[in-house]
């Protein structure tokens, strides 16, 4: 959180703002090898923007979704960098309109709604608890057709991914 509250009011908490910075560099990082300039970029769950900013310097256009309109609409950003509100299930974008989307979060009821926005081959990249099996189901159900599971860098058979009970990242293609 960048702003605590405390009983003289709020402030800005600057280890939040630093932590917020690094993590949203180390995503950059494991997204810049799908990015390229005439790709579209969709974040569900934005809030500050900071990845999206970042991001917007590799992309054509890049989508920043969030609940929250309050906090994104107080930031500046790049002119390729679109700010909208969305209810929390329903992406607001035009069918097969994105090549790359991320969330940090998986929730299961916005996957038919990416899965609708995103063009064919699209990837989308999220993290979420297992068990791997209907986490694939989930997927599938959306209108994925493939779906690749993480543990940590190293991609993970969906045979093992089924014995093992970790925190995965999630690669969806479209």
């Amino acid at each position: 959180m960048l702003v605590t509250t405390t009983a003289s009011g709020a402030r800005f908490d600057a280890e939040g703002f630093a932590r917020r910075e690094r993590d949203a560099e180390r995503e950059l990082r494991a997204l810049r090898p799908h990015l390229d300039l005439s790709s579209s970029y969709l974040e569900v769950g934005a809030g500050d923007c900071a990845l999206a900013r970042r991001v917007a310097g590799y992309a054509d256009r890049v989508y920043a979704l969030d609940m929250s309109e309050d906090l994104m609409g107080r930031l500046g950003g790049p002119p390729n960098l679109v700010r909208l509100p969305f209810d929390g299930v329903r992406v607001p974008l035009a069918p097969e309109s994105v090549d790359l989307a991320f969330s940090r979060q998986l929730v299961i009821s916005q996957l038919p709604s990416i899965c609708h926005a995103l063009r064919v081959g699209g990837v989308y990249f999220t993290s979420s608890q297992g068990p791997a099996a209907e986490l694939r189901c989930a997927f599938l159900d959306a209108g994925f057709s493939k779906v690749c599971f993480y543990v940590g860098a190293v991609r993970v058979p969906y045979l093992l991914a089924i014995a093992l009970d970790d925190r995965f990242r999630i690669a969806a293609t479209k």
